[in-house]
């Protein structure tokens, strides 16, 4: 079958009938209240189509051209089509029965004009269409919007997929033209991926001025005021890095010392270089990742320790006195030693979808996290508004509709690229090593890779779920370990985790749940790596997760 052909003809059609379905709306009074709105949604998936066509179907270097992607992709790319042309089945019918020709047109190169006079094609016939009941039946409000719910949701399919097809392709369009993935959103993926290939220049130091700490110190993070000059503050979190064993030794020369600092300063370059949110208004968002936007490190040798600073996310009113881990916010307690109540189910389902989705879209970029933990992970309340560092202890007694808590990806581990060699020093330490994947326990016995982030995640959903952290999950582990001095056999953790998962899962958070956690313990993927495994993921697990935040 020709893949690449059928999925450029769908593509035009999807066009055409979207465009269609504006032109009729356009001038009728009874759409003046939601029309703007409408609209944005209908013009999202009109760039949607354009930018895959001209990344995926373009006839010279698309990365769906014949013998450039698997059968898999390709089956599964034509199945979202197929989705996304069933939601608009009867508005296609429609179209059709009123002069949709689709060879008029193409939208390999859109051009305002050419947008333009289907609208009015379609104005123009509008009137009849209003005066045949049937017809006109499909553009009530109620069924419109039911449509564009199901036609977003494919549509949002279709922008991921086409980021995890592009993975695989950016090292052609690097080397060739960069100008296909222009205005899609995947500049960012361009951008850190090439700076997972290389080193700071000689010319990146460390931040100057002074940091003043504010509130109390959680778990690693604490907020701060940075004043750059006299004139220049602002209030930052700061995430702090003790310095390792070796560092702290007393006999290193220079050259030693800056060799086990370069690690250090590598990870503050790249964290500081790539950013995670959108400024680009020009084009279609970025991938989503829930991190905080790197200003830069301080080393301080005194304390043994090197900080990072990070601008906190756009937020309304007060920030708060202090942050929230999620390892914090599941032992939080009322203050007379009694559990704080667990979120809501929602909100429990949006602390794993955020996580999921970003570690999806870091993996896109050919970079790893390396260091997932719940004591690593930050979070925010979400607001219609913007992002707030407080209100989320107030927000799990009393949820507010509208609010929502997401997780942002923080302590992140110093292996930025899949590519490049990992650190395979030993780490007893028992707590971080019970996260790890088993063949990167106490001595590791692989090189890191995506599906070792995957299996963190899978332990980190574990404590959503269950909400409790693994010290309490796995109690009796932990205490063998501090008696006996060694790590638990890495099996017999395996083995206890999916257990638990299976059993106790289900009733608290649904067996889809379940399976998705057990799909990231058990590697229930095809590949360590590539578009399969993303696929994989993104099925079995964040498009799961997402469906309960919905609920």
């Amino acid at each position: 079958m020709d893949f690449y052909g059928t999925a450029s003809t769908a593509i035009t059609q999807l066009y055409q009938v979207t465009v269609f379905i504006q032109g009729v709306i356009s001038d009728y009074k009874s759409f003046d209240d939601d029309r703007a709105e409408i609209r944005v949604k209908l013009n999202t998936q009109l760039a949607t189509l354009v930018f895959f066509k001209r990344t995926c179907c373009h006839p010279e270097h698309g990365l769906m051209l014949p013998g450039k992607a698997d059968d898999f992709i390709a089956n599964t790319v034509n199945d979202l089509l197929d989705q996304m042309r069933l939601a608009l089945a009867a508005y296609e019918r429609v179209a059709v029965n009123y002069g949709l020709g689709y060879e008029e047109f193409t939208i390999e190169s859109v051009q305002p004009k050419i947008e333009e006079s289907l609208l009015k094609r379609w104005k123009n016939k509008a009137e009849s269409i209003k005066h045949k009941a049937f017809d006109w039946s499909l553009f009530d409000k109620k069924k419109l919007n039911v449509m564009l719910e199901a036609y977003t949701k494919w549509s949002e399919d279709l922008r991921n997929i086409m980021q995890h097809i592009s993975q695989e392709m950016l090292a052609m369009l690097l080397a060739g033209d960069r100008d296909g993935v222009k205005g899609t959103g995947l500049e960012p993926v361009l951008t850190r991926r090439t700076l997972a290939e290389n080193k700071p220049p000689a010319d990146y130091h460390e931040l100057s001025g002074t940091i003043t700490k504010e509130g109390e110190k959680t778990e690693g993070f604490q907020l701060a005021k940075w004043s750059a000059s006299e004139s220049k503050t602002m209030q930052v979190v700061v995430e702090y890095h003790e310095y390792e064993s070796e560092l702290k030794r007393d006999d290193l020369d220079n050259d030693e010392i800056n060799g086990l600092k370069q690690p250090i300063r590598t990870l503050a370059w790249l964290l500081q270089s790539s950013t995670f949110s959108s400024t680009e208004t020009e084009s279609l968002d970025q991938p989503k990742i829930y991190a905080l936007e790197c200003l830069g490190f301080v080393d301080q040798p005194t304390e043994e320790q090197t900080v990072f600073l990070y601008r906190l996310p756009a937020f309304e009113g007060e920030v708060g006195d202090s942050l929230v881990t999620l390892h914090a916010f599941i032992n939080a307690s009322d203050g007379e030693n009694r559990p704080s109540p667990k979120p809501s189910l929602n909100d429990r389902f949006n602390m794993a979808y955020t996580l999921a989705l970003s570690l999806s879209n870091v993996h896109a970029s050919c970079w790893v996290h390396k260091n997932i933990w719940s004591k690593g992970i930050l979070l925010f309340l979400e607001t219609p508004s913007g992002v707030s560092a407080k209100g989320l202890r107030e927000h799990r007694v009393k949820p507010r509709s509208g609010n929502k808590i997401v997780s942002y990806l923080s302590d992140w581990g110093y292996a930025r690229s899949e590519q490049q060699n990992t650190d395979m020093r030993s780490d007893f330490e028992i707590e971080p090593n019970l996260y790890r994947h088993p063949r990167r326990q106490g001595r590791p016995t692989q090189q890191f890779s995506r599906v070792h982030d995957i299996y963190a995640l899978g332990v980190v959903l574990l404590e959503i779920g269950l909400w409790g952290t693994l010290s309490r999950i796995m109690r009796t582990r932990f205490h063998e370990a501090k008696v006996n001095g060694r790590l638990p056999r890495p099996k017999v953790v395996l083995e206890e985790l999916v257990a638990r998962a299976a059993l106790q899962l289900p009733k608290e958070m649904g067996m889809g749940y379940t399976q998705a956690v057990l799909a990231c313990l058990k590697e229930d993927f095809r590949g360590n790596d590539g578009p399969s495994l993303a696929v994989d993921f993104q099925k079995k697990v964040i498009d799961v997760l997402k469906g309960g935040t919905q609920m």
